[in-house]
């Protein structure tokens, strides 16, 4: 397995403390939901419910980034984009965590993670066009 690029190492570690930090925003969310007396405690159980999936979404993306896999790249970009823009758009508040999770999508496209990546690519993208070509083969009904 080749080493991963310096920029692919800071992108983990960058993902590793966005999920670390999802999780702490949900441990957070919970312990406050257990300091209402009230019944408004389920918004607060349902954010931290939330934010604990998300951190693990985040943690296995980085996980599998970690071992170099192209998939996860195009997972944490897919969840990176999926956050990140509509944040940037509300303002300047929610805008700083949504340019921290687009600062860690541009560290998975930088030119030596595109290198890197590259034979992984052509690899799926051949598995992809072998699929469509089997797919055309078959008898029409």
């Amino acid at each position: 397995m080749k080493k991963l690029p310096v920029t692919l190492r800071v992108a983990v570690i960058w993902w590793a403390v966005v999920a670390l930090a999802l999780l702490g925003f949900g441990i957070a969310s919970w312990g406050n939901s257990r300091l209402l007396a009230g019944g408004s405690r389920s918004g607060l159980i349902a954010l931290a419910l939330l934010l604990a999936l998300l951190a693990i979404g985040v943690g296995y993306g980085a996980w599998r980034l970690l071992r170099g896999q192209l998939a996860g790249r195009a997972w944490l970009t897919t969840m990176g984009l999926i956050g990140g823009v509509p944040l940037v758009l509300r303002g300047p508040r929610l805008g700083i965590l949504g340019a921290t999770l687009l600062i860690g999508v541009v560290l998975l496209w930088l030119p030596p993670s595109l290198a890197y990546f590259k034979e992984q690519a052509r690899a799926a993208r051949a598995a992809r066009q072998a699929e469509r070509r089997r797919v055309k083969g078959l008898p029409r009904r």
